[in-house]
């Protein structure tokens, strides 16, 4: 639920649901002492008896914490297992929790210690499981399109990442990688050991996306290979030097995190610094005069936000954002209009840029807010691409017939 407020409705609706597909009436709700669950009248009608654990006492409701722990620690386990970044995790979670609903399905499937290790869903439905249907949680698949509204020529699937399952629908829960739609399609083909890292598909093309697929097979081969190349260079260097050396990761004294500077790389590692290639890898610092070292430490010290949440909390770039809106305000870049049916509006962002002067000091704030054109599909949002570039040609064009036309 997304607010507090849904709690008697949805307590009313489970209720009814147990006593109508399985005959059977709640007796008693326990529950902590928040004031979501005081339905007293609610209670009263249906005949149940509340009870509520002590203040501070979360084991009284012991059932509970333990289940909502597991199903987390599933979860979890299904997104570490998968290696996948936080922004897919957060996009599945904005979606309608499917990491954390596929976690409850899988739990409901296999055996129980409490249950004398019985299945949970066929004590439920009294009737065997159909195992052929479970799926790697991720993995690459590919969705067949509709015929209706495809040509000959059209591709017969979409590229998706599998989200799971929806109850009541003989299907499965798919995740288009280019239009990030999500909907649900009977006819899948599944890859369960192929996964793509989602945020990469942003600006790739088909090349680069098959080079982000990661293969576990391959992957595993990887891994073993660079296990035994690092192995056996150890053992050269040991052979070759008997001193020992500590593996302890080393990264830079604390005193010189508010200056630029140079460091070798095998004297901080990039992990540390979370820079896939530091500028002092390739900066001639010696080349450099002392206006411009004082320019480049200047600019290196200030940080440009990522994310909304993190520009809000400054002055400036709040004023910053105010001026965009007052810009676009002032251009009638929009008008406020109806949705077609069937539509859904695409989504924005901030992006977020400082702006200098010559001498390195910081001329303006400049933040800039931008469609995210990349979630549009061609022939659905749109048809014709136009590009506000006028060519040297047009231009010769124009004077001309205004030459002749005096």
């Amino acid at each position: 639920m997304k607010n507090k407020s849904e709690t008697r409705s949805l307590l009313y609706d489970f209720v009814k649901y147990a006593h109508t597909q399985f005959s059977k009436n709640v007796k008693i709700i326990r529950s902590d002492n928040s004031s979501e669950f005081n339905y007293k009248d609610f209670y009263n009608n249906f005949g149940i008896i509340h009870q509520t654990s002590c203040v501070e006492t979360p084991q009284q409701n012991s059932v509970v914490e333990r289940k909502h722990q597991h199903i987390l620690n599933v979860a979890r386990s299904i997104m570490f297992h998968l290696n996948l970044p936080k922004p897919f995790c957060n996009y599945a979670i904005s979606h309608g929790n499917y990491a954390i609903s596929h976690a409850v399905f899988i739990i409901n499937r296999i055996p129980s210690a409490a249950m004398s290790f019985k299945i949970p869903y066929e004590l439920l439905y009294k009737r065997k499981l159909d195992f052929s249907i479970l799926k790697v949680f991720g993995c690459l698949c590919f969705a067949s399109t509709i015929a209706n509204n495809r040509n000959k020529f059209d591709c017969r699937s979409r590229k998706c990442i599998f989200l799971g399952f929806k109850n009541g629908v003989k299907g499965y829960v798919v995740l288009d990688t280019k239009s990030r739609e999500v909907f649900i399609s009977r006819d899948v083909i599944f890859h369960e050991r192929t996964f793509i890292q989602l945020e990469e598909q942003i600006g790739q093309t088909d090349s680069e996306e098959d080079m982000s697929y990661l293969s576990y097979e391959n992957a595993g081969e990887h891994v073993q290979q660079q296990e035994n190349i690092n192995t056996q260079t150890k053992e050269d260097i040991n052979e070759s030097n008997d001193v020992r050396r500590s593996s302890r990761l080393r990264k830079a004294p604390d005193y010189l995190k508010d200056y630029h500077h140079h460091i070798h790389n095998s004297t901080i590692s990039h992990n540390d610094t979370q820079v896939m290639y530091p500028i002092s890898s390739v900066l001639p610092y010696n080349s450099l005069d002392k206006n411009q070292l004082c320019l480049i430490a200047s600019i290196s010290s200030h940080s440009e936000p990522k994310l909304y949440e993190e520009a809000v909390k400054s002055a400036e770039w709040r004023n910053a954002m105010k001026d965009e809106i007052k810009a676009l305000n002032t251009n009638e870049t929009w008008c406020i209009t109806d949705l077609p049916p069937g539509k859904k509006s695409i989504g924005c962002k901030w992006l977020y840029k400082l702006k200098f002067n010559a001498d390195g000091k910081i001329e303006r704030h400049k933040a800039r807010l931008v469609a995210k054109g990349y979630t549009q599909v061609e022939g659905v949002d749109y048809h014709e691409t136009f590009s506000p570039v006028a060519k040297m040609t047009t231009i010769r064009l124009l004077i001309a017939v205004a030459a002749t036309k005096n």
